[in-house]
């Protein structure tokens, strides 16, 4: 197992970061979200997504930054070079490391696969390593892609000695939202399209049209939506998939 390493996060812990590219079913979107905030990622990175249906949050986007980006090339310069950071896919491929072993090495952004087709060929180049999840059945090929996310964010948060949250009679006790506070860049409502050296990219209309109500910038969101009448595992991925990939 790697000892932490000092990273760019605020606190000097490895950070970890999740990508989110290629998810094929809307209703994914808004849990991913919260298991992101529950284990105390530092950063949402969306590509190529116009509008991110955010059911099944509840409420926890608003205590997460999030990042957007146009090209998909763009994204992963981005994590490398101003974030430093490794990108990880969760994939069962034959070099793949089991999870709970921790095989980190830093900050840390972690590439989920499409639910349907796992991660493409374009993902998986732009991978330094991937990490799996054991089981201990031959009842099913894989996990959702929610349960998966969660197993491995907890895994690195455990391994990063980032603090358990206070609890308070059966729950955890849930802070005052930080995107709330104007200019903090925390939240979907003060999402901001990214070049990939980390700057502003011009408005093109799609996002970051205007301001909201609390004076930033934001990209375009659907909260709390009803849920997705589908539950099935398989999907369409067209969601995000896009020209991304394709445009170096």
């Amino acid at each position: 197992m790697e000892e932490p390493t000092a990273s760019s996060s605020d606190n000097g812990r490895p950070g970890s970061i999740l990508m989110l590219h290629n998810v094929a079913k809307k209703k994914n979107f808004g849990e991913l979200i919260r298991t992101a905030a529950a284990m105390g990622v530092s950063e949402i990175v969306v590509v190529g997504a116009q509008k991110l249906v955010t059911h099944g949050c509840h409420g926890t986007a608003g205590y997460v930054r999030f990042s957007h980006f146009d090209k998909f090339p763009d994204a992963v310069a981005y994590l490398r070079d101003v974030k430093g950071a490794t990108i990880t896919g969760v994939e069962i491929t034959p070099d793949a490391k089991p999870v709970h072993k921790h095989p980190f090495k830093g900050t840390t952004c972690f590439l989920m696969g499409n639910e349907g087709q796992g991660l493409t060929d374009a993902q998986m180049a732009s991978c330094s390593d991937f990490v799996y999840i054991p089981q201990h059945s031959d009842a099913t090929a894989s996990l959702n892609v929610n349960a998966a996310c969660a197993v491995v964010l907890h895994h690195f948060a455990i391994w990063s000695g980032l603090p358990e949250a206070a609890r308070g009679g059966y729950k955890f006790t849930q802070g005052p939202t930080p995107q709330s506070t104007p200019h903090s860049g925390m939240g979907l409502k003060q999402m901001r399209t990214l070049n990939a050296d980390g700057s502003v990219a011009a408005k093109k209309g799609r996002m970051a049209a205007g301001a909201d109500d609390d004076g930033a910038e934001g990209g375009t969101v659907e909260e709390e939506m009803a849920p997705d009448p589908f539950d099935d595992d398989e999907g369409d991925a067209t969601h995000q998939q896009d020209a991304s990939e394709q445009q170096a």
